[in-house]
């Protein structure tokens, strides 16, 4: 199921939102069902960790009362892994630039300028979302492409173990059943490139379905080819339940 997360900091907006999106999903029969509405940006944040949902939609206001805005939050949002899609509902349609620069990926922009529009956004941006996950669970055995220099490179899911930070700045190492291959890119965006890429740990990135064993006393994996990966404490939950199904 999808869990659905609001964070809006107007207590009446908030309750709109609510409304508007539980009649979507009764309306349309969505799998989703709500993690959290809250003003708060931090306790939308403490929820996720603890929840660790495997599929999740976020709708965020863009200035929040809070110590960070909403694409501040998205960011977070992203650094903690997981398959997420996320929905900017603003009035602040000239911060869309500030999105790319902090590379959240939004799944779309709603306008709160127009509320007679509003359940009719939601309703596209749900179902949008929920076909979207579909055929990303359809995706299992797809390839990914990354840029290598000036090659693009095809790469089967199934024979990628993980990715790890580079010691060089801004790359990763994707570690293959065959080598090992570097390229420029972001730790946090590798989530979005197949629903079984798994942030474990800050430098880590693994394929959930290439795990062998799991040591949660040194809070290490053991990964096809026997090779080591740390995880994190808060990640260990859902590892657990992942290795053991």
């Amino acid at each position: 199921m999808i869990k659905v997360y609001i964070c809006e900091d107007d207590a009446k907006q908030l309750q709109n939102l609510e409304q508007l999106v539980s009649k979507v999903i009764i309306d349309q029969q969505l799998d989703m069902s709500f993690g959290l509405t809250s003003p708060d940006p931090h306790a939308i944040l403490t929820q996720v960790e603890s929840e660790q949902p495997e599929k999740a939609i976020f709708l965020l206001d863009i200035a929040l009362n809070s110590d960070i805005n909403g694409i501040q939050l998205a960011s977070q949002i992203r650094d903690l892994g997981g398959r997420s899609k996320i929905v900017f509902i603003t009035t602040h349609t000239e911060l869309s630039l500030t999105v790319f620069q902090y590379q959240v990926e939004a799944l779309d922009f709603i306008l709160k300028d127009f509320p007679d529009r509003l359940y009719k956004r939601l309703n596209e941006v749900l179902k949008v979302a929920q076909d979207r996950f579909k055929a990303e669970e359809n995706d299992q055995n797809s390839y990914i492409q990354i840029k290598i220099g000036e090659t693009i490179r095809s790469l089967d899911v199934q024979h990628i173990l993980f990715f790890e930070s580079s010691m060089s700045p801004h790359k990763i190492v994707i570690h293959l059943d065959d080598g090992e291959l570097e390229y420029y890119g972001l730790l946090k965006d590798v989530p979005d490139l197949n629903r079984n890429f798994y942030r474990c740990h800050k430098s880590y990135v693994v394929n959930l379905t290439r795990i062998r064993s799991l040591d949660k006393h040194y809070h290490q994996l053991t990964m096809a080819d026997g090779e080591s990966v740390l995880y994190s404490a808060q990640a260990s939950r859902h590892l657990t339940r992942q290795v053991s199904n």
